[in-house]
């Protein structure tokens, strides 16, 4: 493989989402390209294509911390009045309403538990599916909540986690999601305390993606191996499936975008 795309490391997030996402994740990683895989546990094709991504050489395989998709996994429910659950579909609310419900004083004790029971249940269920996890991250960057990082902090050490992924504080104040940094700045904070590492990462735009010369130029210029976030499926089988995700003709060109990296640097 050209050296220029050995030296990127390429993560694939959502594994276990659909059997397209899966499908592209794993067709990459085969080709040597992504390099390390987020793992949502409790997702209804996680176990699809899991065997042959496990055989993968050389591959690292991180816990896609979940709290706004799918129904909760029967481990980590408590009890039927999850604050995170809703009690009519069963799933897991709306990531407004989890914000709300993390924030509320009325909420505090039970959504602390059922944060930790989530985190725990998650990670023995990768380990059931003998998944060597090395590193979390979150859906939605749940993982950058307030005191979730302390508050896991028990299961990390247990597990030998030291690694976690928090974006940039001082770019998402000039993005779409100001309030989204000030989380960042405090997670940043806690991570330190608590002797958590944390990588550069970069998650390019599509149309940056999709223009390979781009990618190039930015991996030239790191100084380190850069992290490089992204989101591939073969299909756009989302809707099909109902689930609940409003990235959908956008994973598919990303998926085309990463075939053309590789196509050019073959």
């Amino acid at each position: 493989m050209n050296p220029l795309v050995s030296k990127a490391n390429f993560t694939a997030d959502d594994w276990g989402m659909s059997p397209g996402i899966n499908a592209a994740i794993l067709e990459m990683a085969e080709r040597g390209l992504i390099k390390r895989v987020s793992i949502i546990a409790g997702s209804p094709f996680v176990k699809h294509g899991l065997d042959e991504l496990l055989k993968v050489p050389g591959l690292q395989f991180g816990l896609h911390f979940n709290l706004t998709l799918f129904p909760p996994l029967f481990e980590e429910q408590q009890d039927a009045f999850s604050p995170f659950m809703d009690p009519v579909s069963f799933h897991y609310k709306l990531l407004w309403k989890l914000n709300w419900i993390w924030i509320s004083p009325f909420h505090w004790r039970s959504s602390r538990a059922a944060a930790f029971d989530a985190f725990k249940g998650q990670l023995e269920k990768l380990r059931t599916l003998k998944v060597p996890v090395s590193y979390f991250d979150g859906h939605q960057n749940v993982h950058l909540l307030p005191e979730l990082l302390t508050l896991i902090h028990p299961e990390l050490i247990k597990w030998g986690i030291k690694e976690t992924t928090i974006p940039s504080p001082w770019k998402l104040l000039f993005s779409r999601k100001p309030r989204l940094a000030f989380r960042a700045f405090r997670a940043r904070r806690a991570a330190k305390i608590l002797g958590l590492s944390t990588r550069p990462f970069w998650r390019p735009s599509l149309r940056t993606l999709s223009a390979t010369r781009r990618v190039q130029k930015k991996i030239n210029r790191s100084k380190s191996d850069i992290e490089i976030l992204v989101h591939p499926s073969v299909s756009n089988d989302l809707e099909g499936y109902g689930i609940r995700d409003r990235y959908r003709k956008g994973r598919v060109r990303e998926y085309q975008a990463l075939s053309e990296l590789l196509r050019t640097h073959a």
